[in-house]
C-alpha cells in the first residue's frame, strides 16, 4: 500500500510523528499492520497488538516483521498488554465494533504516556453488517443527530486531557462515496 493513497494513514502517521520524542508506539487493533507498517518506515519502534493474528499480516509485514513486536491482547483487559504504557498509542477502526467502547477508551488512556490517536468512521461508513466483533455496534456524528452517538461524549471521557476531532477522508475517493472517519487525538502533555 502507497501511503499517498491512504490520507488516513498518512495523517495518523504525521501526528504521531509532531509529538513524539522516543519514536514509540503501541497500536491496538493492528488489523493487517498497514498503520504499524507505515509507522516502523519512519522510524518508530512499534508493538503491535490485536485480539486475533489477521489473515494480511504475513503478507504486510514479510519485511518488517523483525522490526515489529506482535502481541494477542484485549483492550477491554489491559493485563493482557505487555507493557503498561507507551508514548504513542494508535487505534485505529476499533471501538466502533465493541459494545463496552467507554472502558476500552478509559484503557486506551491508561496506556498512553503522551498522545492517544483513535480513528472511527462517520456515521454509516466503511460498515460491515455483520455481527460485532466483526461488524459495527456504534456509529457517530460531530454531532448527536439522526440516531448517531455524539463524538464529543470522548472529550468528556478524555478530561483533563486536551481533546481534538476532526472528520477526514480516508482515501480520494471517498468524498464520491459520502464516506470518511473521525480522527480523535487526545493529548496528555
Amino acid at each position: 500500500m502507497n501511503v499517498a493513497d491512504n490520507i488516513y494513514i498518512q495523517r495518523v502517521v504525521n501526528e504521531a510523528l509532531a509529538a513524539s520524542t522516543k519514536k514509540e508506539a503501541l497500536v491496538v487493533g493492528a488489523g493487517d499492520c498497514a498503520t504499524d507498517f507505515h509507522l516502523i518506515k519512519n522510524n518508530f519502534n512499534v508493538l503491535s497488538t490485536d485480539y486475533k493474528k489477521d489473515a494480511l499480516y504475513e503478507k504486510r509485514m514479510k519485511d518488517y516483521s523483525h522490526l515489529l513486536n506482535y502481541h494477542i491482547a484485549d483492550i477491554l483487559k489491559l493485563e493482557s498488554f505487555p507493557v503498561k504504557n507507551r508514548e504513542i498509542v494508535v487505534c485505529m477502526e476499533v471501538l466502533e465494533h465493541l459494545y463496552d467502547y467507554k472502558k476500552a477508551f478509559k484503557n486506551l488512556l491508561t496506556l498512553t504516556e503522551k498522545r492517544l490517536i483513535i480513528g472511527v468512521p462517520w456515521r454509516r461508513s466503511f460498515n460491515d453488517p455483520s455481527p460485532p466483533p466483526i461488524g459495527h455496534c456504534n456509529f457517530w456524528d460531530l454531532g448527536a443527530n439522526n440516531g448517531f452517538k455524539d463524538i464529543h461524549e470522548f472529550a468528556k471521557l478524555s478530561e483533563p486531557h486536551s481533546f481534538y476531532v476532526e472528520k477526514i477522508l480516508t482515501k480520494p475517493e471517498d468524498a464520491a462515496r459520502n464516506q470518511a472517519a473521525l480522527l480523535i487525538i487526545v493529548d496528555k502533555k
